[in-house]
């Protein structure tokens, strides 16, 4: 008996030294990169290194969108001790719905969003009331130093520092840089006890975007623009300021703005950048191009002679209407008093096909290839498909549909003696040690115009605005030249709104020696809805101030 047991003892004791030793060749011969991998997992840790998000400037170097160290907030719910009491707290400091936190709460994880990049005042409340499980750690937020200012030109990014519009989005890819990765090493306890450096890479930070934006005249534009839009109650506007020999856009602006520090609570279709993106007939203003084009061909001169019917004419047709019943007027007062008779019958001269090849051109119907998002290229349909009356409207602005920007640089062919420049917002791209990656430069597309029919244009333009319907644009200071368009709105559901119209007003200042070519539409005001009454004060408060501006920097300069 006492053999058996001793028998039955060794057994057991063989067995399981047996098994012990089975075990022990399953873990570190079978399974032994399985738990190698394990231990390296829990004491080789990688950890992100976020790069600085390049700085947005101004043409003069003031910073537009910096980065600043903000807090953001986070849970561990494995080891939250009353979800009850927590919820209580954070949805009173952060303003936050207690079902949404106890839903965070109930995820068996060991990390967990509550809220990201809050206000360092509010994450002083949360850590004053010590609760387990909360934490936090610092992150880079996107901050817009002028608020409103340039707000459709800047954009914003998103709460991953990705971006959401304006140039934000469209260099996103430069600004953003590359995440670096250091190689840590942790002890039993989770505590890190060496960084291995020859295994980290360092994060590169992304590149600076220096606009061509002038901070001062991008703000005397929105001033301006936004009083007037106020004043007639309407439902949108935009101003483009260029510089006419280069492309250098030195203002954009929309009206309604928005600030880029609260974009969230901003309805959508705001952010929409009507400069670049918003088609519209033109009206009368496009009776520039058109003029501009039978002058350029020899077909018509300044002192030419029309008689516009007194105010009715049938053409291929339709009926045409002037605004006053005018009789025989000079080209130049055709073009200055907006004429549409007169003009129509001008452009009856040219020929359809000659004048869709210069409207081509002036590079309508194509984008201008700004760097922003969202342009889109407007209507321009092909000669082949003009119908019989097109040569009737095509030349006073109707059937055709363009954007602001385009209007601008079309405006810039006549200021600068004949050339389309391409429209540049960008001046360039700069490394974060403050050296030049990219320098962008004027770009010539090409010749429009003959030098002389330029000339020409302007004292058109100048007649427009002593003695036609620019008149409001006319100032004591300067002279300028300009045209006046009332447009109405196209329906989508077919034809013309009758109570709705857009105002515009494109100039060039000064006349004689252009630095400034501004284009200024208002959207639907009321009661009045004319270009001359609407538009052109802008167009003249802006050029006014902007222009005493340039000329005292100039001053600054010399001294």
């Amino acid at each position: 008996m006492y053999k058996t047991r001793q028998y039955v003892v060794f057994l057991f004791v063989m067995v399981f030294l047996a098994a012990l030793f089975f075990r022990l060749f399953c873990l570190q011969i079978i399974e032994c990169e399985k738990f190698t991998g394990m231990a390296s997992n829990q004491h080789n840790k990688v950890l992100e290194i976020k790069p600085q998000r390049g700085v947005i400037y101004d043409s003069d170097m003031e910073p537009l969108a910096v980065n600043l160290e903000v807090p953001s907030v986070f849970c561990n719910p494995r080891i939250i001790t009353d979800q009850k009491r927590t919820s209580s707290i954070l949805a009173r400091i952060l303003r936050m719905d207690k079902k949404v936190l106890r839903e965070k709460f109930d995820k068996q994880k060991a990390f967990i969003w509550i809220k990201r990049k809050i206000d360092e005042r509010l994450a002083k409340k949360i850590k004053k009331q010590k609760l387990t499980g909360i934490d936090f750690v610092t992150e880079n937020k996107r901050e817009y130093t002028g608020d409103t200012m340039a707000a459709h030109v800047i954009g914003f990014v998103g709460v991953d520092n990705n971006g959401l519009e304006g140039i934000e989005l469209e260099f996103d890819g430069k600004l953003k840089g590359k995440s670096g990765y250091r190689h840590l090493i942790k002890d039993a306890k989770s505590e890190t006890v060496l960084f291995v450096d020859k295994d980290s890479i360092p994060a590169e930070n992304g590149f600076n975007i220096v606009l061509t934006i002038d901070s001062v005249i991008q703000y005397i534009t929105e001033e301006e623009l936004s009083k007037q839009a106020r004043k007639y109650k309407a439902s949108g506007a935009v101003a483009l300021v260029m510089e006419p020999a280069t492309g250098r856009i030195l203002a954009l602006a929309n009206y309604p703005g928005y600030d880029l520090n609260d974009f969230e609570n901003v309805r959508r279709e705001v952010f929409k950048n009507k400069a670049i993106s918003n088609i519209y007939e033109p009206g009368s203003v496009f009776k520039v191009i058109t003029a501009s084009a039978v002058i350029n061909e020899g077909v018509v001169d300044l002192d030419d002679k029309f008689y516009c019917e007194r105010g009715s004419y049938r053409v291929s047709g339709r009926v045409l209407h002037d605004f006053h019943k005018y009789g025989e007027l000079t080209f130049r007062e055709v073009i200055g008093k907006s004429s549409n008779i007169g003009t129509v019958k001008a452009a009856k001269k040219l020929g359809g096909k000659k004048l869709y090849n210069y409207i081509k051109r002036f590079g309508f119907g194509e984008k201008t290839s700004v760097s922003l998002p969202g342009e889109v290229s407007g209507i321009s349909r092909p000669f082949s498909a003009w119908s019989r009356s097109d040569i009737t409207t095509i030349p006073i602005g109707q059937g055709i549909a363009v954007t602001p920007i385009q209007l601008a640089a079309a405006m810039s062919v006549i200021a600068n003696g004949g050339y389309l420049v391409k429209p540049y917002i960008v001046d360039k791209i700069t490394t974060w040690g403050g050296g030049v990656y990219r320098q962008f430069k004027p770009t010539v597309r090409q010749r429009v115009l003959k030098e002389d029919t330029c000339l020409k244009m302007r004292e058109i333009l100048k007649y427009a605005v002593t003695a036609g319907t620019g008149r409001r644009a006319s100032s004591d200071l300067y002279q300028m030249a300009g045209k006046t368009g009332t447009a109405q709105k196209v329906n989508p559901d077919g034809g013309y709104f009758s109570d709705k119209y857009d105002a515009t007003f494109i100039g060039i200042a000064p006349a004689d020696a252009p630095v400034l070519s501004i284009v200024v539409t208002v959207f639907d005001p009321h009661p009045v809805y004319f270009g001359g009454v609407v538009a052109a004060p802008v167009f003249k408060k802006m050029a006014e101030r902007i222009l005493q501006y340039m000329d005292s920097k100039d001053s600054a300069r010399v001294s």
